[in-house]
């Protein structure tokens, strides 16, 4: 979400927000884990299993809310990316445009 805040004229890969979105969930799994970590160890007395359990019980309830937000981060950055080209393309036909009138204009 912060590449497309930041990036208003740039034109983007969506490898590189696919990218990013892996590694924004493992640094957001990494830190609930750590925050509740203390938490768990009291619930599971400090059992390796059952702490297990619980880590994947969180994952597995982040992961279907990565693929929600990377799709509409994906679905955003191709939107700005064709915002951009499409802008990028009208001035180049405005250029285009005033060129030739220029060049076939009698009066010159």
């Amino acid at each position: 979400m912060l590449f497309l805040l930041i990036s208003h004229s740039f034109i983007a890969n969506a490898r590189i927000i696919e990218f990013m979105g892996s590694v924004a969930l493992l640094l957001i799994f990494e830190f609930i884990s750590l925050v509740l970590h203390p938490f768990l160890q009291i619930i599971t007395y400090h059992s390796a299993v059952w702490m297990l359990v619980a880590l994947v019980s969180i994952a597995a309830l982040l992961v279907p809310l990565h693929h929600k937000v990377e799709k509409w981060a994906v679905t955003r950055l191709v939107a700005k990316n064709n915002a951009i080209r499409l802008t990028a393309a009208k001035k180049i036909i405005e250029k285009l445009d005033d060129t030739s009138s220029n060049s076939t204009d009698p009066d010159k």
